[in-house]
């Protein structure tokens, strides 16, 4: 059988690899000053110029979402990764240097540091990327399941969250039912002399109903002879950061989503301070913000310059939403509707401000009231929760978590205005209902910042 590269071995060799590009990239950076400045390079002169190797943990921390499991076999995620981790070092830096000065921390060996510690990192990338993607590093998988989720769990392996993976085939819980996306290798009785005759190093089980008892039994045989066994939507969760929500069998909310497996125990009070640390300085350069465009909304159309809506909230309670006006006066004249691209609805300044999402600076009294938080699931309108959740599953679930001005669905995927829009949306929102912590909040806090420049609003 292939050696394979186990996940665990993968994040501590991306460890390595960002450690190493940290720690080569402030060696090169000082030797590259001595060269230019005319010093003499030895390790005394290192030693000398040590405060320089405090970039390497922050470097470390700064490249962590890097080396997510959905991130490291996609090139352009990782370039952008990188990337965003360059700017925080850089920023890291400009403050340190303004406490330090030119003599302690000279611009042109931060330039060096910066340059070198990004080129080695995507070198190393690279290189890793390159290996884990030959054929005798390669995972290779069998799908056992129902027809419905197999063809779902087929799909992933277009993902390049799997470029280091290779689908053998599908085993059908349903041998009546014809299956599509990969050849069909056999009976579920014959499963384990099918991995070991494929030299299978996984088994994903997709199935939405309950499982036949024998199941159980083959997996556990495959298991003892060294196939790893793992549940679709546990995959489905590491390779697209979302959770199937069309495709989870019974159990599955008792079990990972209010059972022991369930969201992570996050400290409300962490939560909460992180609230106020953003929304008090945001609210306060708001205000002068907020004149101005006062006063464009009352040029553009006639009409009052904010809105008020009821959302529903954590648990079903319902508070009220306060917006800069984006809309005609009479948009909901024949009541509430979900709004689409290029509504005609929206005025002219309307546009620009949804682009820029400064229609929802009002919104942050409703952080400071507590009704909101800076990161959770968009809070939804009472009628169209009513309608969500009857025709999407575990929508209700969503409301264990307080909502947010901006959240992970909100980021990787724009606005919805469809059922279908508002599942998928759902199934980001319960991957950050499970996943929530502080580290996490932030990186959707930079996420969304992204968003704003890139003109990317509705």
């Amino acid at each position: 059988m292939a050696r394979v590269v186990r996940a665990s071995e993968r994040a501590l060799l991306l460890l390595l690899i960002d450690a190493a590009s940290a720690v080569g990239g402030v060696v090169l950076a000082l030797w590259t000053w001595t060269f230019t400045a005319g010093f003499a390079f030895s390790s005394a002169f290192v030693w000398e110029h040590a405060v320089w190797f405090l970039a390497v943990p922050i470097w470390i921390v700064a490249l962590a979402p890097t080396r997510h499991a959905s991130t490291v076999l996609d090139v352009k995620d990782t370039f952008y990764g990188i990337a965003r981790a360059s700017a925080i070092v850089f920023l890291v830096y400009l403050i340190a240097f303004f406490y330090a000065g030119s003599v302690a921390l000279p611009r042109l060996v931060a330039l060096y540091v910066l340059w070198d510690c990004t080129g080695l990192a995507v070198a190393g990338r690279l290189i890793l990327l390159w290996a884990l993607t030959r054929d005798q590093f390669a995972r290779r998988f069998i799908i056992v399941g129902d027809a419905a989720a197999m063809a779902t769990a087929t799909a992933l392996f277009d993902q390049p969250g799997l470029r280091d993976a290779q689908l053998l085939g599908l085993v059908s819980l349903e041998p009546k039912t014809g299956t599509s996306g990969g050849p069909v290798l056999g009976p579920l009785t014959d499963i384990g002399r099918i991995a070991a005759r494929l030299t299978a190093t996984d088994v994903v089980v997709a199935a939405k109903r309950d499982a036949p008892p024998e199941l159980a039994d083959k997996l556990l045989r495959c298991q003892e002879a060294g196939v790893d066994v793992v549940a679709f939507a546990q995959l489905y969760e590491q390779v697209l950061r979302r959770v199937p929500v069309r495709h989870l069998s019974s159990d599955w909310l008792m079990t990972h989503f209010l059972g022991a497996e369930g969201p992570r125990d996050t400290s409300p009070l962490a939560k909460r301070v992180l609230d106020l640390a953003v929304a008090i300085p945001m609210g306060t350069a708001g205000l002068l913000v907020g004149v101005f465009v006062a006063v464009l909304i009352k040029i553009d159309s006639p009409g009052p310059v904010f809105y008020r809506q009821t959302r529903v909230g954590r648990a079903g309670r319902q508070f009220s939403l306060v917006k800069f006006r984006s809309m005609r006066r009479d948009a909901e004249a024949n009541g509430p509707q979900w709004s689409t691209q290029g509504d005609p609805r929206i005025t002219r300044v309307g546009r620009v401000l949804r682009r820029t999402h400064i229609d929802e600076l009002p919104n942050l009294w409703a952080v400071l009231r507590g009704d909101l938080s800076m990161v959770g699931p968009r809070p939804e309108r009472p009628e169209f929760v009513q309608i969500l959740e009857q025709k999407v599953p575990l929508y209700r679930a969503r409301l264990t978590v307080t909502p947010g001005l901006t959240g992970w669905a909100q980021v990787n995927r724009e606005y919805g205005d469809s059922i279908e829009d508002a599942s998928e949306k759902l199934e980001y929102d319960l991957y950050y209902a499970r996943h929530r912590s502080v580290r996490f909040d932030l990186l959707i806090l930079a996420s969304t910042v992204g968003r704003i420049l890139g003109w990317r609003g509705r």
